[in-house]
């Protein structure tokens, strides 16, 4: 029980903060590639990941409502899209448990620490803790 009691409060603290939960979703991206189709980048890395395509590619990739005026940028599954709001749209895409699961299965190849000691204390603790 004390497993889950440990898991309740991981997702608890990922519900709760919404820049770790952004946080740990591209660290796992970066690892693993698990927000295929969601990851955001910040736009003004738009004309990097599109140097020396001809215009007509970007135009084809973008949707109908993209706008630069947004923070970021995406690639889905209709093109090219953009927001400005990264936690809606990771939160709609992932549930905070699945998350969780993730992290855990991941563990050894994240730097959780980088971003928050404790929660990186409470996913070794959950690691180590008896079922």
């Amino acid at each position: 029980m004390k497993k889950e009691a440990l898991k309740a409060k991981a997702i608890e603290t990922l519900n709760n903060d919404d820049e770790l939960f952004v946080k740990m979703i591209e660290e796992l991206d970066s690892w693993n590639g698990y927000a295929d189709g969601f990851r955001c980048w910040d736009m003004g890395l738009l004309d990097a990941f599109y140097c020396d395509t001809p215009a007509s590619k970007l135009i084809r990739d973008m949707v109908e409502d993209f706008s630069v005026n947004d923070d970021f940028f995406y690639f889905s599954i209709y093109g090219l899209e953009s927001t400005s709001d990264r936690v809606d749209l990771y939160r709609y895409n992932v549930s905070t448990g699945e998350l969780l699961d993730n992290i855990l299965d991941n563990a050894p190849h994240l730097d959780i620490a980088r971003y928050d000691s404790d929660f990186a204390d409470l996913i070794e603790e959950i690691e180590n803790a008896d079922e």
